[in-house]
């Protein structure tokens, strides 16, 4: 590997703090110094680990963007309107994933009628909330851990799984709780 070659990079969610492979291993064999060893070379990550290392393989970048034209509510004119801004896709999706599962509910219970935002800009928190049933609160009995914990802190648990039955439901993977959760900390 050539010194000017910076295909092999660390990515993390900052560009400023790339660092290519020679930077994280210091130098190679090609630039005079010291080969890579087999585990600096070849490395597996568990899957927390592998979303960390790769937001964009689950979320898209965690970079602001260049403008786009999205639907915006304007506060002023009290109604929504379509302007160019810039925003950051990855935190955009995690918002929306938990919006799907606040409208998702509603085809578990039809007296479901209303979903509530709250953006607290004082806090940085935003607060997803429905009317429609809770999730119940209850040890699964082969997980071992309460409901709550299982859909929001387990990777790859969903009760849409059965693709026997019609869904017209947006979440299907058993990601998208679990990674909103993930990305607030």
């Amino acid at each position: 590997m050539s010194d000017s070659d910076d295909m092999y990079f660390e990515e993390t969610t900052s560009s400023s703090s790339r660092k290519t492979l020679r930077e994280q291993n210091g130098p190679t064999a090609d630039s005079g110094g010291i080969k890579p060893s087999i585990e600096q070379m070849y490395q597996k990550k568990s899957q927390l680990e592998h979303i960390l290392l790769r937001p964009d393989t689950y979320i898209g970048s965690v970079e602001y963007t260049d403008k786009a034209m999205m639907w915006i509510y304007d506060m002023n004119e009290d109604k929504l309107v379509q302007r160019e801004i810039a925003y950051v896709p990855g935190l955009y999706k995690i918002f929306d994933e938990i919006l799907v599962n606040a409208a998702d509910n509603k085809q578990r219970d039809k007296k479901m009628n209303l979903i509530k935002v709250d953006i607290n800009k004082e806090t940085n928190t935003i607060s997803v909330f429905n009317n429609g049933k809770g999730i119940p609160v209850v040890l699964h009995k082969e997980e071992k851990i309460y409901v709550p914990e299982l859909i929001f802190g387990t990777l790859l648990t969903s009760s849409n799984y059965n693709d026997d039955e019609k869904k017209t439901t947006g979440g299907r993977n058993g990601y998208g709780a679990k990674l909103c959760n993930i990305f607030s900390t």
